[in-house]
């Protein structure tokens, strides 16, 4: 892992030094640039190929070499004048055989030098000798500034950003010396494609060569720097003139009616509300008060190093949509910043129309934040505008981020997927927008988070406060303390093209963007008499966002806090003993290494005892600095005690790493009500929980129920927490285990338990209330079970899971619509609620 902020330090220094040490060593360098590089080199020769033809690209490139321990550069093919002279520079073609002869290094450039053309002399030399020349795009960019459609009087003297002339290289070099970096594409091995292309000529195969050379560096620089600027006006005629929305506001001047002027009227007032004002220009001036910041807040932002390389060669290949998890509203913040550090384009950003207030909204457009409404059930003109715009990002190549949850998660459990975005990405894919679109599931998490407070305030049943300037004004005082680590992850992308070619195979081709589009917050739905295609569109969608969500809760950060959170909270006794706290930890370490978890730095392999010095007694430290835990010497044994009334600030952190054993947790807790029970009776009771808890956590995407299941029970048998006999499973000889796992699921079973019971009585006369209602009654019922020892867990009085208890009810078709209440659905009636009720009371014996 890395921090964006820290200048480079993973060059291994060269056994002497060098004048230009001074002048290069503060370039950013890919981490995986050294290794990557040292392997090429023990192919084949080295041949870089940059864009544009000037001696401080060759110095940079020899400097390069030499500190990499590569073999030497010597030779820049057409590199002539007294600069490259003085710099001892070997410039013919004579020059460049003799030394990839000899297994030297050398530089060749897209521009045409003086002398003559690269590639096809290449070719006929790599016909000629026998080693290897691998070609190595390398962009080195001196300057961010992004090309522009239109060009000015600075491009014509010095050249556009992409290919400035030696001159504008030199300036652009001395004022962004320190900020400026290097991107290296995929290397090509030119003797295996002359064993593909044998009867080739090589003037030919050198055209081809520099055309595809010269195709994966622009799209390297439009990766790094972004699509050419265009203007507000221009981007809003763009949009305005897309054929969907065209075709959307004929369609609505007919069902209403309604005059075409009004409606174009209405569709550049929706643009206007929702389009951003990105501005390379302000995301320079404000990158120094980001790295202030997360200097000043965060003991360290840890990234993902080897995630976001694989991020920057996605970037260069399709358009990029993040989807990160979403509990902060640091979350984009970060990532904007990361992205810009990093040598990628800041993506734009869908933000809820909430944050638009002034004066945060004007700057967030400039940084790229684009605003959606909450609920747009029915405009069918502003869904409209909103999916040109999306389409217009994604035919720009502009990266695109935006929540797959909807929301900042209060629990720290990842929110069950909306689909509207996803599903106005797929249509704009389908309507040929871009070849194909690359989703890229990313894991932010919290070592300590800033809105806690308010987050448990919410979860107890108090209002979200309303964004305002003076909300803004009153958040300074975060800046007063420090929050420990923030980590980044990143999943491995999730390619559009290939996920729709993997599930529908044929029928991809026949697939077709929705005309009349569905609010971005409503989940689509499978709805009465629609064709083949509109229904495998839906399932497309629906797979792509659980793929998605997958992503993010298998990249989630195995943390401090939340082995230890999860170690303490899920006890239901006064205070658990170190001892025992250790045991825990240790259990679930060892069940995240084997699933290839991620790990929070110095987690792996520290001591799992609090007592002992390492990152848990941190984790413990800062618990018990914040009340969240109390420490009590009795008896010669160390205990700890949780807070009742900061149950759910643990909560959090618990539910942050939940998402990782949830599935042997499942299993546990169906054993553990079980008893001793045939191993298919105990499958459909792991089921029936699952599928309860479909809204709460992430499964994995695309295996099978049974599979899982015996995964599971292997592991709680290898664990000795399960015994399994012929077609028999029974507790094992570890029940302490057993009662563990099964613990950390019990509060969602309790809260889901009061939401049911609330339903019969409240609903169950036919009677008709409102959602919130019906939550405000559960939290009142809840907390009379808890008081009255009926409830274990204070923290199953959880407003967002019991909205999500409602949901899976209204889901399941026992809540039906009734003039904006909701009623329970007769059949639902009598024993079939009856008998849900009793089969979650099954799980909680």
């Amino acid at each position: 892992m890395s921090d964006p902020g820290a200048r480079p330090r993973h060059l291994p220094r060269s056994a002497r030094r060098s004048p230009l040490d001074r002048w290069f060593s503060a370039v950013r360098i890919p981490p995986e640039a050294a290794g990557d590089l040292s392997s090429l080199a023990a192919r084949g020769s080295l041949v870089f190929v940059v864009r544009s033809a000037g001696v401080l690209n060759f110095l940079f490139l020899a400097w390069l070499a030499r500190r990499l321990g590569l073999p030497p550069v010597r030779v820049a093919l057409g590199l002539r004048g007294l600069v490259p002279w003085l710099a001892r520079v070997r410039s013919s073609a004579r020059a460049l055989e003799e030394a990839l002869r000899r297994g030297r290094s050398a530089v060749v450039f897209l521009a045409r030098a003086r002398g003559p053309d690269a590639f096809p002399l290449l070719a006929a030399l790599q016909r000629r000798v026998d080693r290897p020349m691998l070609l190595v795009p390398a962009l080195l960019v001196w300057s961010r500034r992004p090309p522009k459609l239109k060009p000015a009087l600075a491009d014509t003297l010095f050249g556009a950003p992409d290919a400035p002339n030696p001159f504008a290289n030199a300036v652009a070099y001395l004022r962004n010396r320190k900020r400026a970096f290097l991107r290296l594409g995929r290397a090509t091995d030119l003797a295996a494609l002359i064993a593909d292309r044998p009867d080739e000529d090589p003037a030919t195969l050198g055209r081809k060569l520099r055309g595809a050379l010269h195709h994966h560096l622009a799209r390297e620089f439009r990766a790094a720097v972004g699509p050419p600027v265009k203007t507000a006006e221009r981007i809003r005629g763009q949009v305005l003139r897309d054929r969907g929305l065209r075709r959307a506001l004929e369609a609505e001047a007919a069902a209403r009616p309604a005059p075409a002027a009004a409606l174009a009227r209405e569709a550049r007032r929706c643009l206007d509300e929702i389009a951003s004002r990105y501005s390379p220009a302000f995301i320079e001036l404000v990158r120094p008060l980001f790295s202030w910041f997360f200097r000043r807040t965060y003991d360290s932002v840890e990234v993902d190093a080897k995630g976001l390389a694989r991020v920057k060669r996605a970037a260069a290949e399709a358009p990029l949509v993040l989807c990160p998890s979403h509990k902060s509203h640091v979350d984009y913040l970060c990532l904007s910043w990361l992205f810009y550090e990093s040598g990628l384009t800041p993506p734009h950003i869908a933000a809820g129309v909430n944050l638009a207030f002034w004066p945060f909204g004007r700057i967030a457009r400039m940084g790229g934040a684009f605003f959606i409404r909450r609920s747009v059930r029915g405009d069918r003109v502003y869904t409209a505008v909103l999916r040109a715009y999306v389409k217009r990002l994604l035919a720009d190549r502009f990266p695109q981020e935006f929540f797959p949850e909807g929301g900042r998660s209060r629990t720290g459990k990842l929110l069950f997927p909306r689909t509207g975005l996803f599903s106005m990405e797929v249509d704009a894919w389908l309507d040929g927008a871009a070849p194909d679109v690359l989703f890229v599931p990313v894991a932010i998490d919290y070592e300590e988070l800033m809105e806690a407070r308010s987050h448990a305030q919410e979860l107890a049943g108090g209002e979200k406060s309303k964004e305002s300037l003076r909300g803004l004004w009153k958040a300074r005082s975060v800046l007063t303390r420090r929050y420990g680590r923030l980590y980044v992850q990143f999943e491995e992308p999730v390619s559009l093209r290939e996920l729709a070619a993997r599930r529908l195979g044929d029928g991809a081709a026949a697939l077709e963007p929705d005309e009349v589009l569905p609010a971005p917050d409503e989940a689509p739905r499978p709805r009465p008499g629609e064709g083949d295609a509109a229904a495998r569109k839906r399932e497309l969608v629906q797979a792509l966002a659980n793929r998605v969500a997958w992503g993010i809760s298998r990249a989630a950060t195995v943390t401090p806090v939340g082995l230890l959170a999860a170690a303490v909270l899920s006890h239901p006794r006064r205070g658990i003993s170190a001892g025992e706290v250790a045991r825990r930890v240790e259990l679930l370490r060892t069940l995240a290494a084997g699933d290839r978890a991620r790990f929070g730095r110095g987690l792996d392999g520290a001591p799992s005892d609090p007592r002992r010095p390492g990152v848990l007694a941190g984790a413990l430290a800062r618990f018990a600095d914040e009340g969240l835990v109390r420490v009590e010497e009795a008896a010669g044994e160390t205990l700890y005690l949780v807070a009742e009334e900061r149950r759910p600030l643990l909560d959090f952190h618990r539910n942050a790493v939940l998402g990782r054993f949830v599935a042997t947790a499942l299993a546990a807790s169906a054993l553990r009500a079980a008893g001793r029970v045939p191993v298919p009776e105990l499958r459909e009771r792991t089921g029936f929980l699952s599928r309860l808890f479909k809204l709460e956590f992430a499964y994995r995407s695309g295996a099978r129920a049974g599979e899982v299941f015996s995964e599971q029970l292997a592991l709680l048998e290898r664990l000795g927490a399960a015994a399994v006999d012929g077609g028999t499973a029974s507790v094992g000889p570890e029940p302490a285990t057993l009662e563990f796992l099964a613990d950390m699921l019990r509060p969602h079973v309790e809260s889901y338990r009061v939401a049911a019971e609330v339903l019969g009585a409240a609903l169950g006369g036919g009677e008709a209330l409102e959602r919130k209602a019906l939550v405000r009654l559960s939290m009142e019922r809840g907390r009379a079970a808890w008081l009255a020892g009926r409830i274990l867990y204070s923290e199953a009085l959880s407003r967002p899971t019991l909205e999500n208890a409602f949901e899976w009810f209204a889901q399941q078709g026992a809540l039906e619509p009734d003039a904006g209440r909701v009623r329970l659905a007769d059949s639902w009636r009598g024993e079939r609620l009856a008998g849900h009720l009793a089969a979650i009371d099954f799980h909680l014996r």
